[in-house]
């Protein structure tokens, strides 16, 4: 989602149609005034103004929401997703970063095992030669302290795929990616030694600023308490024989950066 982001959206054509139903009023789930956080609902499904929570994660996640939101596509693995009713194609995505990253975001065969920190993945996103990142500054939410960035993703030449970023612990579609004409914001927060990425992605031709608004204020209503992430059992290896970390960003030292491209600040 993007998202990729991104990334994982772009193949779900049957996921509009799921919104554009419950953008009719199809479906919804109503919340008391001053009731406990929900869980998310089915995707699709239009969120009403109250509390709501995820542990998909690790770390329980829990955040207002308004009738502007819809639950996202709800991938089987640690991440879930909000999608904005006023602008289709645009999302907000939680989920983590346990290490696996692409060395070079056009080669899926680059996947290795980098530090899980928040600086090493602040510094794979800012360095990647084919992204066109902002300046990484510091971030908090509930307490909890990490990095933040923007990015847009200028047209390339190089790949004839999406740019391949990280991979996340589950078996189907893991990868991590962003594609052509696509904005982002990226929150990486270290939780108590797990790194929570919050993604805020648009997708090509699609506005940006109204969704970061509304994303930046459900931000500011996230609470969030550590918990302990269990992942699936792995089908098959995730790291690359031979392939190390180095300093090098997500991207192959050999391909050229865009101009106008941030160096890794980490």
């Amino acid at each position: 989602m993007a998202i990729s982001s991104s990334h994982r959206t772009l193949r779900a054509a049957s996921w509009l149609v799921i919104a554009s139903t419950s953008l009719l009023g199809i479906s919804t789930t109503a919340l008391g005034q001053g009731a406990e956080p929900e869980p998310l609902p089915q995707p699709g499904t239009v969120l009403e103004a109250g509390r709501y929570s995820s542990s998909v994660v690790g770390p329980t996640i829990e955040f207002r929401a308004d009738e502007s939101w819809l639950a996202g596509p709800a991938p089987d693995g640690p991440i879930f997703m909000l999608a904005r009713r006023d602008e289709p194609g645009t999302y907000l995505s939680v989920t983590r970063f346990d290490g696996d990253a692409y060395l070079d975001s056009c080669d899926p065969s680059s996947l290795t095992s980098v530090e899980a920190t928040v600086p090493r993945l602040a510094e794979i996103i800012a360095g990647n030669p084919y992204l066109n990142p902002g300046p990484v500054s510091s971030v908090e939410v509930d307490g909890y302290t990490g990095l933040q960035l923007d990015v847009a993703t200028p047209f390339y030449s190089e790949c004839d795929q999406e740019l391949l970023v990280w991979a996340l612990p589950m078996a189907k579609d893991p990868q991590f990616m962003q594609v052509a004409d696509q904005q982002s914001r990226f929150v990486i927060l270290d939780v108590a030694g797990d790194v929570i990425v919050i993604a805020i992605e648009s997708f090509p031709g699609v506005p940006f600023g109204g969704l970061l608004e509304a994303s930046m204020d459900l931000l500011d209503s996230m609470r969030i308490e550590p918990g302990e992430y269990v992942p699936a059992e792995p089908t098959e290896e995730a790291t690359t024989p031979g392939a190390s970390d180095t300093p090098a960003a997500a991207g192959s030292s050999s391909s050229p950066a865009p101009s106008g491209g941030a160096d890794a600040t980490a």
